[in-house]
């Protein structure tokens, strides 16, 4: 039963992991508990000394009182540090967790985020982790300490009187069976709950991004509307999961009145000394508190234990391209090939059709096409960032399968079609890719066409960009992110349609910059935008994920139907 326990291999791995912190707590918490138990001995001791001597206090009881209260301070300190040991466990594994989960997206391919509610990843990554950070801090130190509590204090209170302990610890019997159900019913419900919540994130994650849509087709209020509705259920089932958490400590309180109860009626019945009721009344708190924490101490393994399976379930997801040849990818020339190439995304129909193409070494080449003719999952299939099979592609005859991903992905550069830019500053969105100067920045900048521009702004290029670039224009996030791959040199640079929202004048000047930066290097541009390949070395027409024809502007307006349809529309469209 508990083998095939996800949550109990991950806790026992974890303890395992930071066994010498769990040793030093534990021994901490023994000490404390030991102390714990001799307390109530010298209070019991205390008491009947002052009982025998007329209730008139002697040196004796002064000095038995001073040992109580010495202990006791000790206790304090020492419960203190155990705390501190132990919950810092929770803290290094919450660290760790997060550590591992971030690596693991990273290793992810890109098909499964367009399959992912982003804000729910969130969640997991904070909320559920959070919630291992307490089993293994908070959960672990109680777990230790109430085990230690039974086993020194029970005996203690055996030795007080036998008969009132045994009576009192069957009537703890079927309160904790009933606790032990209660807390299947509570695992459900948690898990209900942290999926609600990631739901939320999630929508709220959506429309933060979408907030211009939404302002801009005055879908406000209906907006409010759908949160409100997400917003109630979360809301139910987090007061529903709180009502069944409200059941436990009644129940433990019950406990704790039948204790009570059967010691009254032993003090009735003239059973113990005074000495003795003291004693017993303070091993009673001490295994109360622990048994009451019972019930806590369910919640929090429950949803630790839901959130271990929710993190589990992403680091079991196993990525499809996996970075395993050390051979380094060496690229001289910059000849790409690429033959009988077919791809899917998962278990589609071919997205890629044996498509079959060669790009010579050190040419400007032109990729045109249909919309969902296939072009941008050719550019990202030369990138890897698709799961391309082996010996389909190769970058100066070496297959990209057979070479680390680092090197291929160094030495081939992509600027894809949809720009993305990281909340900083322009210069640091530049020079993402490595350490480059100030002179280098400004050159790649200026390739790209930006650089008057930059140095317009007040902050020039320590200028923050904003949340996905929003303090720039749509054709200047584009040359920010052009010139971020400009800057790296690659040897075959690969441009997915990426100065599409540049006008046609700075779309010139910045293909005859790019030509000119890279006369021994391959340029790959992928557009719409035909007349920008008006002087291309070669162009390449796809159609229906396969290669339908190639060569120079003119010779494709001769002999290609669907290259003349495409010039044809374009110049309609300039018209």
């Amino acid at each position: 039963m508990f083998a095939n326990n996800p949550t109990l291999k991950f806790f026992i791995q974890q303890v395992k992991r930071y066994r010498k912190e769990t040793i030093i707590g534990t021994l901490l918490l023994i000490v404390t508990n030991a102390l714990g138990v001799y307390i109530p001995i010298q209070i019991k001791h205390t008491i009947d000394l002052f009982v025998s001597k007329g209730l008139k206090p002697g040196a004796e009881v002064w000095i038995s009182l001073a040992i109580i209260a010495s202990l006791a301070l000790v206790m304090a300190a020492i419960r203190t540090q155990s705390r501190v040991v132990l919950f810092g466990i929770g803290r290094r594994v919450e660290s760790d967790q997060k550590q591992e989960f971030y690596e693991h997206l990273l290793k992810l391919d890109m098909v499964y985020f367009n399959t992912q509610r982003i804000g729910d990843l969130i969640s997991r990554a904070t909320n559920d982790i959070q919630a291992i950070r307490q089993m293994m801090g908070f959960g672990l130190l109680n777990l230790i300490n109430i085990v230690w509590v039974y086993s020194l204090t029970l005996p203690l209170m055996y030795s007080l009187n036998k008969s009132l302990t045994i009576w009192i610890m069957v009537g703890y019997v079927p309160i904790l069976f009933f606790v032990r159900l209660l807390s299947i019913k509570l695992k459900h419900k948690q898990q209900e709950a942290q999926e609600k919540l990631g739901s939320l994130s999630s929508f709220i994650e959506e429309d933060i991004n979408g907030i211009q849509v939404i302002k801009s087709y005055s879908q406000e209020r209906r907006e409010i509307s759908r949160f409100e509705q997400i917003n109630t259920d979360y809301r139910d089932v987090s007061v529903g999961l709180a009502q069944w958490r409200g059941v436990i400590w009644p129940i433990m309180e019950l406990a704790k009145g039948i204790s009570f109860f059967l010691l009254l009626l032993y003090v009735n019945q003239g059973l113990l000394t005074a000495g003795t009721v003291a004693a017993f009344l303070v091993c009673l708190e001490r295994i109360l508190f622990p048994t009451a924490i019972i019930g806590w101490l369910i919640t929090i393994f429950q949803r630790g234990s839901v959130s271990v399976e929710r993190i589990q379930e992403i680091l079991r997801i196993e990525p499809s391209i996996i970075n395993h040849s050390p051979n380094e990818l060496k690229v001289k020339d910059g000849e790409l090939k690429i033959k009988d190439l077919n791809l899917a995304y998962e278990q589609e129909n071919l997205v890629l059709k044996d498509l079959t193409l060669n790009v010579k070494p050190g040419n400007f080449v032109g990729i045109v096409g249909t919309i969902g003719s296939g072009k941008s999952t050719f550019c990202n299939s030369v990138m890897r960032l698709l799961n391309v099979p082996p010996q389909a592609i190769n970058v100066d005859e070496q297959d990209i399968v057979g070479v680390s991903l680092p090197s291929l992905r160094e030495q081939v550069t992509l600027v894809p079609q949809e720009t993305f830019l990281f909340n900083t500053t322009i210069k640091q969105n530049i020079s993402f890719a490595g350490e480059f100067s100030e002179e280098e920045i400004i050159k790649a900048a200026k390739d790209a066409q930006l650089h008057d521009e930059i140095s317009g702004f007040e902050n020039g290029y320590e200028t923050l960009v904003g949340e996905k670039g929003v303090s720039l224009s749509g054709g200047q996030a584009q040359r920010v992110a052009l010139a971020r791959a400009i800057i790296t040199n690659p040897k075959i640079l690969i441009l997915d349609d990426s100065i599409a929202s540049v006008d046609n004048e700075i779309g010139v000047r910045i293909l005859n910059s790019l030509r000119q930066r890279f006369k021994e290097q391959t340029l790959i541009l992928v557009t719409h935008r035909i007349s920008s390949l008006k002087d291309a070395d070669e162009i390449f027409v796809l159609d229906n994920g396969t290669c339908i024809g190639s060569g120079k502007h003119g010779h494709l307006l001769r002999t290609n139907e669907v290259y003349q349809k495409l010039w044809k529309k374009q110049k309609l469209a300039i018209v």
